[in-house]
């Protein structure tokens, strides 16, 4: 029986990516097994970036020791691991390796509670619906903050990491919880919800996605999925919150909601598909519950929204490639554009195809 592939859609390149300053060896070297577009040949030394459970992204020195074809089109390669970027040596071994991190073991979401960081601090994230803070609340994180390695780090999520003590861990939920705050889900859950600045903006389509951020927040938050689950709200077109980039994105037009889905700002980016226009503000939790409840129907377990979507329509989408695929492809095969074109046309294909079937299920239009 072959061993489960550990990290999927991996772009390797041949020289540093450029995201780490300094490398640490990895003492003894362990394998990885990977999914990417590209072949690479035994004893070719690669770099690779690997999206962490924090927001952040590191960077791996790798040696590849076989690279087979598979069913899908791409290759499942099997690595080396040589080199980790000092920054993240903790996350990375523990992504790489396909360990599962600290968390609730009931069959609830994992939640970012006293991750050991490299430097020995604990780092523990906290939801922050929409970004927003009360007073009291800033406050309350300057005190743990002081208490702990005196800094903490804003996240591109709208979240706040905190960096603490080993003696703060068991005492910082209770003592969040005294202003209202609560720890952030990790994995295998509903995420921080993201909202725009909403109404306050002059860009503002009527509607106001501080208010729905918080509505959607109370209701779905901390939900278990078989996987992370990634909302953002924004009130314009243009996607200050990456709406088109996460798995269920609200997009504001004339005072309703288009629904997005599917989409990743991984290495391997998607943008997310419209799956329905003018949603009523007042249904838009309703219809992003009826989506999660498909998702959960149809996903594998720790299987991201949109690979489920590629999966359920791929054999579809391969009936149904045309020529024109690989003559686009063939416009961009000189250039550095980072993936294979052919491949991530026939992908897409297969999302839109799982698009309309999702419509029908839900009977959105």
């Amino acid at each position: 029986m072959s061993e489960p592939v550990i990290l999927e859609d991996i772009i390797l390149d041949e020289d540093p990516v450029g995201l780490a300053e300094t490398f640490v060896p990895v003492d003894p070297p362990f394998t990885t097994i990977i999914s990417c577009d590209d072949e690479v040949e035994p004893d070719d030394e690669v770099y690779f970036g690997v999206d962490l459970p924090l927001g952040d992204i590191g960077e791996v020195h790798a040696k590849v020791i076989s690279c087979k074809a598979s069913e899908d089109d791409t290759y499942v390669t099997t690595l080396e691991i040589m080199e980790l970027d000092e920054r993240y040596v903790t996350h990375l071994t523990q992504v790489l390796k396909g360990e599962s991190s600290e968390g609730d073991d009931s069959g609830g979401p994992s939640w970012a509670l006293g991750l050991k960081q490299t430097n020995g601090a604990f780092a523990t994230l906290v939801n922050l619906p929409a970004g927003l803070l009360t007073g009291e609340q800033i406050e309350k994180i300057a005190e743990v903050t002081k208490a702990g390695a005196g800094v903490a780090k804003v996240t591109h999520a709208q979240r706040i990491i905190l960096l603490l003590k080993p003696e703060q861990v068991e005492t910082v939920s209770d003592d969040l919880a005294t202003v209202g705050l609560r720890i952030g889900v990790l994995h295998s859950g509903v995420r921080n919800i993201r909202g725009c600045c909403g109404a306050l903006c002059q860009f503002s389509q009527g509607t106001n996605a501080l208010e729905k951020a918080v509505e959607i927040d109370k209701a779905l938050y901390g939900r278990p999925m078989k996987f992370d689950v990634k909302i953002a709200v924004s009130d314009c077109m243009r996607n200050c919150m990456e709406s088109y980039c996460v798995d269920i994105g609200l997009i504001a037009t004339a005072g309703k909601y288009s629904v997005y889905v599917g989409g990743a700002a991984s290495s391997v980016h998607y943008k997310a598909l419209k799956l329905a226009s003018s949603i009523d503000p007042d249904d838009v939790v309703s219809v992003i519950e009826k989506i999660l409840t498909w998702y959960e129907a149809h996903a594998n377990e720790g299987e991201r929204f949109h690979k489920a979507m590629v999966r359920l329509g791929l054999e579809e989408a391969n009936k149904r490639q045309i020529q024109v695929f690989d003559q686009v492809a063939a416009v961009f095969e000189d250039l550095d554009v980072g993936y294979n074109v052919s491949k991530q046309l026939t992908r897409n294909l297969a999302r839109a195809l799982t698009i309309t079937t999702m419509r029908n299920d839900l009977e959105l239009s």
